[in-house]
């Protein structure tokens, strides 16, 4: 018996680094061929403004917290010399950070190695190897800092001292991460008072104090987090806050868009997960019990999962892409359910077949394998992709380049923010949040270039309908740069027209 263990785990931790190869895999396609995202260029441009000196909130709008930019801040010396290219890189190390730290909070919950092995191997095949998941914790948004801070959370509470509970070192640090998350997305703060309030329900468990220690931690984070915007900036602060409950609401239907969306792109997870439920449900047959003192953490992993889902589903336009750090938890519990299904040789020869389902699924399956080659269909045939939407970036920063160059200018005008970021320009003050930013007059003499997408003018401010005055915008714009120096059809996100001109001489 000792021998088909060791068998069992050696077979095991073969299949687990194949499947974190190809998930590192994930990360670098999704890097390089992934389509661009609007938001990718606004995020990094607030870091590049903060390494420049400048303050979110307080010098410019923007609609998150001051943690991401100040992180990618501080590795702006690593990542901005290589452009968008160098931000995603980071962002795909900080997803891929996520997974590994998630890794050891869940293989902690097993003493048995095969348990360890085949929990480690189910949650790489349920994130490593989706390419949403990937992809959304590839490109520079919220969701891979996000998921990175979640495990780290979890994996501070797995610091257990035998027969007193969490450590209250590790409950005060796993508050403080909880608390900085906030001022990431505010939408984790809800993480706070869920969890809190576990750790004092099972605080026979946890430790009669535990509870306490993550309040102070908190606390703490929140003061470092929000203190200094609320004492000396809050108007900014404020104002970022309500731009996000402007939106125009799209109801239950939008929500249950949202959910059908996130269950096709992950369908080995919702596979595993429904039949995990309906086994508890008809116990049919019995799942083993789970005896480890760390049993109770997926039961929090749960909460967590459903706390994010549960405020991120309302919000006025729930896109699948909010549930990113949702799923971490999620995945970590049905990884550990996993684990609990009788017969060691069924559950064995099971997650080899799902790690094959799933690398199956994502070559042949997975939308966001069909958007890095294709951008939709033109009746009967795809619209196939010349080049890469990042490689058509670089093109069109270049040629922006050398025409600032020309000019001796340090300033575009654009709402396509990746493209001043690609280019190493500023934009105009009013500018930084891209489509998003908030109408202000043109002002050319503030910027001899511009470069203008499907994206300018187009939306409204602040609940981001279709702008009534688009054309009369469109119009003075093209007055203004009157010299055209190129035009790149299917660029940037919606794969629209770009347009690169000058302003004639005074």
């Amino acid at each position: 018996m000792a021998r088909d263990a060791e068998a069992a785990v050696r077979s095991l931790r073969r299949w687990c680094l194949g499947a974190v190869a190809l998930a590192v895999c994930a990360w670098l396609a999704n890097a390089l061929l992934g389509p661009l995202n609007q938001d990718e260029g606004w995020y990094l441009y607030a870091a590049r403004r903060l390494m420049a000196g400048e303050v979110p909130h307080r010098d410019f709008f923007f609609t998150q917290g001051l943690a991401m930019p100040a992180l990618y801040a501080a590795f702006g010396w690593l990542w901005s010399p290589f452009g968008v290219l160098g931000g995603r890189l980071f962002t795909a190390a900080l997803g891929l950070g996520a997974l590994f730290v998630a890794d050891g909070a869940l293989v902690s919950c097993h003493k048995r190695p095969e348990d360890r092995w085949l929990a480690r191997l189910m949650l790489w095949v349920f994130l490593g190897l989706s390419l949403w998941f990937t992809y959304f914790t590839a490109i520079p948004k919220a969701y891979a800092l996000c998921a990175l801070g979640l495990a780290a959370g979890l994996r501070l509470l797995t610091g257990l001292r035998p027969g007193e509970g969490v450590d209250p070192l590790c409950a005060a640090g796993a508050g403080l991460v909880f608390a900085l998350l906030a001022d990431v997305r505010l939408s984790m703060g809800v993480l706070l008072p869920v969890v809190g309030l576990w750790l004092l329900w099972r605080r026979g468990w946890a430790g009669r104090w535990a509870w306490l220690w993550f309040g102070l931690g908190g606390g703490a984070g929140l003061a470092a987090a929000f203190g200094p915007e609320l004492l000396l900036w809050p108007e900014g602060f404020l104002e970022a806050q309500a731009f996000h409950a402007a939106r125009a609401p799209m109801g239950v239907l939008g929500a249950a868009g949202c959910v059908a969306r996130v269950l096709r792109f992950n369908p080995v997870l919702t596979v595993v997960g429904l039949l995990l439920v309906w086994l508890w449900l008809a116990k049919r047959p019995a799942l083993k019990k789970a005896t480890e003192e760390r049993a109770p953490l997926p039961q929090l992993w749960l909460l967590c999962a459903a706390a994010l889902a549960a405020v991120h589903l309302p919000a006025p336009v729930p896109y699948d892409d909010y549930l990113v750090p949702a799923l971490v938890p999620l995945a970590m519990a049905v990884a550990f359910g996993f684990t609990l299904l009788p017969f060691d040789s069924f559950r064995l020869a099971l997650g080899k077949a799902l790690a094959l389902a799933a690398v199956a699924l994502t070559l042949v399956g997975s939308p966001i394998a069909e958007q890095w080659v294709a951008m939709g269909q033109d009746r009967l045939w795809p619209r196939l992709k010349a080049e890469p939407d990042l490689l058509r970036l670089r093109r069109a920063a270049a040629i922006v380049r050398a025409a600032a160059e020309r000019l001796g200018a340090d300033t575009l005008w654009t709402q396509d923010t990746y493209l001043a970021v690609e280019a190493g320009l500023n934009v105009p003050r009013g500018l930084e949040m891209g489509p998003f930013s908030k109408p202000r007059p043109l002002a050319p003499a503030d910027a001899p270039l511009a470069a203008w997408s499907g994206y300018a003018h187009a939306l409204r401010f602040p609940d981001l309908a279709p702008a009534p005055d688009r054309a009369a915008r469109l119009a003075e714009l093209r007055a203004a740069y009157p010299r055209t120096l190129a035009t790149l059809r299917d660029f940037g996100q919606g794969h629209t027209t770009l347009t690169i001109a000058e302003r004639t001489a005074p």
